[in-house]
């Protein structure tokens, strides 16, 4: 039965069903009751007497019938608050206050939409697009924040970290590295208290013997000791032709610290260095030592002179340490591992013993997309028992920083996070290796980076080949926010370089706009018509939106392409409906990105091809896995488990083992969904879908490898 909710409640009520919606675990899941008919309670020990009505017996009605009422009793707050005499607009806490209510409100509804689809197994819809949702939100933009301007030019303040929450989640925790322009922290000393306080907290896990993320060390210890395997015969010739004129670079400094370098990856490679092996220094450990002296030849007198004045073709000598500082770091990005079955393993284990927890509540369908959704949250509700990752690794850095007294940059390549060849796609032309890369970037203030040593060499190991290679740069990072801004317009300025610019080419496609999520203005453009006429103009005007298109890939012609490539995925996909809904969108805007990556193909031909973010992690894990299933399906070619698992291992690998976490639950969701509707699509459309790839693409890709 549904209950019958007060038409009205008071503000502390209102919150108070807020704030016990923003304690729910997502990545554990539990139930929810409703008490007194209009308050929402997590804790079951609340969960007595007749007055509860249990959420998962009643459906999602209930509690959205108390979400709305709770969101109307916010608005009713906030038109009292601006009728009110007593109002004191130039109080910051006050107004601070308001804000921090309508930021929960926000949160509050995305939490809410996401667990009651886990708890449900079917999405209730969009709770923003609600109208009392909106109608607050309307009222606060319209009218509050609008006396908040008139009466008092207030400031929001600098943007920072000051949620704990957040940082649980993993969220923007590059700013734990990444200072203000004036050095200062994004993040205040009384969140470090929280992050303290928490990993004691956690640290006290009865079934940490348990976790499954001890195994990480031991398995990335094989994965680098595989990899430097593979970069020593990789560069076998380089480095023989530097051992055989040693002799006669006695002093010499490059020679030296390659030298070093080398003997670095030979001690890696030995599997006696092994973790398993040895109590004393490791493989792990060993390939830190290669990695570093490889940047510290960068830095070395003798290589900036080499690169200011370029040798003559008969000076071997300076050639042979270009070679090797170059082919070392070419081999460093392209490196396989040796641990994939391992972490395929590893994975369905933990997504099976989640369903041991009693925690998961999606039962596996019939569809794939529902199996890797229910396994997913098997997963999550295993690692959830365990210390949170994430806030070990910022206290990981903070002790870091206090015993080297120095900042230390926001710089993934150099803190664990190598980038590795994901799979290979054959074009008639030559094979692209798809490569996980994070931003080849070193970043301590907001306003200052630079593209690391490495990734320049890499490209000059490119521009030695005949013809040279192309690397083209999927850019997932935001170029329209202040967090990834200056990320953005230093690697898409690259390529400018006369040195580079037939080795690499950046394109940006937006993946944190307002449009790529159809929220804001953007919210209720159902029609068809519409929206599709405002993807247009997103394309059309491209810089201002987000995207960047270099003269490179002939953005004239990638426009008639994209212009094509709406209206078949309209028609096929989407069966020419006249009004879209927010997910429909949200699902066509992803699929336009896989078409879009084909002609970027198709024109470029690139030797290889990554989709980065700021760290590989999420964005351009999700991005790489979802290409990957793409391309499999396009190819009829996707029922096989071992297609799966490497679907899977694409997906989870990346966090797993750089931040000790999962995947990020709305980058996978909203992958699933495009390619759900990709197959539907492809079941009733495929000749229509392939006569259109031929008529519009010069090479056909033969296959997709892993």
């Amino acid at each position: 039965m549904n209950p019958k909710i007060k038409e009205n409640i008071t503000i502390q009520e209102a919150m108070d069903n807020l704030a016990a919606i923003a304690g729910i675990d997502l990545n554990a899941p539990g139930p929810i009751g409703i008490l007194k008919k209009n308050r929402i309670v997590t804790d079951e020990e609340e969960f007595v007497g007749p007055e509860v009505q249990w959420l998962s017996g009643e459906g999602s009605e209930a509690i959205l019938t108390i979400l709305d009422t709770t969101f109307r009793a916010l608005h009713q707050h906030l038109i009292h608050l601006m009728e009110s005499e007593e109002m004191d607009w130039d109080d910051e806490k006050s107004l601070r206050a308001v804000a921090s209510m309508m930021e929960l409100a926000g949160e509050s509804a995305k939490k809410i939409e996401r667990y009651l689809e886990v708890r449900l197994g079917k999405s209730v819809g969009h709770i923003t697009e609600r109208p009392d949702y909106q109608g607050l939100q309307h009222y606060y933009q319209n009218h509050f924040s609008k006396r908040i301007k008139s009466e008092e030019p207030h400031e929001a303040g600098d943007p920072g970290l000051n949620n704990i929450d957040a940082v649980r989640r993993d969220q923007d925790y590059e700013l734990f590295y990444i200072r203000h322009e004036d050095g200062t922290p994004y993040f205040k000393e009384d969140l470090m208290r929280h992050v303290r306080l928490s990993c004691d907290f956690d640290s006290d896990a009865e079934t940490f013997e348990e976790d499954p993320l001890l195994q990480v060390r031991a398995m990335r210890d094989r994965d680098l000791q595989a990899s430097a395997g593979q970069i020593l015969a990789d560069c076998h010739d380089a480095i023989g032709d530097l051992y055989k004129l040693m002799r006669k670079l006695g002093e010499h400094q490059l020679a030296q610290t390659l030298n070093l370098s080398v003997m670095g990856l030979l001690l890696a490679a030995n599997p006696r260095n092994l973790l398993q092996n040895t109590s004393g220094k490791t493989a792990l450990q060993y390939f830190e030592d290669f990695h570093r002296f490889l940047r510290r030849a960068y830095k070395t007198a003798e290589y900036q002179k080499l690169i200011a004045y370029p040798p003559d073709k008969s000076d071997k000598i300076s050639h042979a340490l270009l070679n090797l500082t170059h082919a070392l770091s070419s081999s460093l990005f392209h490196r396989l591992g040796g641990i994939k079955q391992e972490s395929i393993g590893i994975i369905h284990r933990t997504m099976r013993r989640g369903t041991e927890t009693g925690k998961a509540v999606v039962k596996k369908g019939e569809a794939i997309w529902s199996s890797l959704l229910a396994d997913d949250e098997n997963f999550r509700a295993l690692l959830a028992k365990f210390p949170n990752g994430p806030l070990f690794k910022i206290l990981d850095l903070i002790r870091a920083e206090r015993e080297e007294d120095e900042i230390i940059p926001f710089d993934p390549v150099g803190q664990e996070n190598i980038p590795s060849k994901l799979y290979e796609i054959d074009l008639k032309e030559h094979p692209i290796e798809v490569i996980r890369l994070p931003s080849p970037t070193r970043q301590a203030l907001i306003n200052k980076v630079e593209i690391i040593d490495e990734f320049r060499g890499m490209l000059r190991h490119y521009n030695i080949q005949s013809p040279v290679n192309t690397h083209l740069l999927i850019n997932f990072q935001d170029r329209t926010a202040w967090k990834e801004y200056t990320r953005s317009r230093i690697l898409e300025s690259l390529q400018k370089n006369a040195e580079f610019n037939k080795a690499l080419i950046v394109v940006t496609l937006p993946k944190n706009t307002d449009f790529y999520y159809q929220n804001n203005e953007h919210i209720n453009v159902n029609k068809a018509e519409d929206f599709l006429t405002s993807f247009r103009q997103q394309l059309a005007s491209a810089e201002e939106c987000g995207f960047f298109f270099p003269p490179a890939v002939k953005p004239a012609e990638l426009l008639r392409f994209a212009d094509s490539a709406l209206q078949l995925i309209h028609r096929t996909f989407f069966e020419n409906k006249s009004s879209l809904t927010r997910k429909n969108r949200e699902d066509f805007i992803e699929i336009f990105y896989h078409f879009l990556t084909l002609k970027l193909i198709d024109q470029l031909k690139p030797e290889s091809l990554s989709f980065t973010c700021k760290d590989a992690v999420d964005t351009g894990a999700a991005f790489s896995g979802s290409f990957y299933a793409f391309l499999k399906l396009l190819d009829h070619d996707f029922s096989k488990k071992e297609d799966q698992d490497y679907f899977r291992w694409i997906l989870y690998t990346p966090a797993l083992y750089i931040r000790e976490r999962a995947v990020d639950p709305e980058r996978l969701n909203r992958a699933l969904s495009a390619l759900e509707r990709v197959e539907h699509g492809l079941s009733g459309h495929d000749k229509e879908i392939q006569k259109f790839l031929a008529e519009h693409l010069h090479s056909k890709i033969h296959r997709v490898r892993g």
